[in-house]
């Protein structure tokens, strides 16, 4: 493995630790009030364990196909530089101009499997070995209004991060 960080990802200057993303992201990512204001009413989380760490997907029940899957990279050592190395090559769209989230590297990315822009993936580096992903899917509503998706995902980037930052 090459040393961290590589492929083009920025350091982490001022690394949390390991232990803020222990658990599901379910429990400690958002709270339930949290979801409900970026979703509205939403079916009951899903929990996941990847390939890259534990996952928690939350849908809205409005039928509008909006939705939030938070991510923690735990498996891979590799932190932000993954997706510089895995997604950047790829992607539709790649945001690294994204604004520091609290201090914080973050790039957004539409994935080349999508066929609107519903959909962006905000990497948050924590340190140069650890990241967490929010994958943000916009309701018919907000991409009629043209709303910016990876903007938005950064809002709520921002808010996990808060979360995270209160269990270091």
């Amino acid at each position: 493995m090459a040393a961290l960080p590589h492929d083009g990802a920025p350091e982490v200057g001022n690394p949390l630790p390991a232990t803020v993303l222990d658990g599901s992201p379910c429990d400690s990512a958002l709270t339930a009030e949290q979801v409900t204001g970026y979703l509205g009413e939403t079916r009951a989380p899903k929990p996941d364990d990847t390939v890259l760490g534990r996952t928690c997907d939350w849908n809205s029940s409005s039928g509008s196909s909006a939705g939030i899957l938070v991510g923690y990279d735990t498996k891979t050592g590799e932190g932000l530089s993954l997706p510089y190395k895995n997604e950047k090559p790829k992607a539709k769209r790649w945001v690294d101009d994204l604004e520091p989230i609290q201090g914080y590297p973050a790039v957004g990315y539409v994935d080349t499997g999508t066929t609107d822009n519903r959909t962006c993936v905000i990497v948050v580096g924590i340190s140069d070995e650890l990241a967490y992903t929010v994958s943000l899917s916009i309701g018919d509503s907000a991409v009629q209004a043209g709303k910016d998706t990876c903007q938005l995902g950064r809002g709520v980037a921002d808010t996990v991060l808060t979360n995270l930052k209160a269990r270091a």
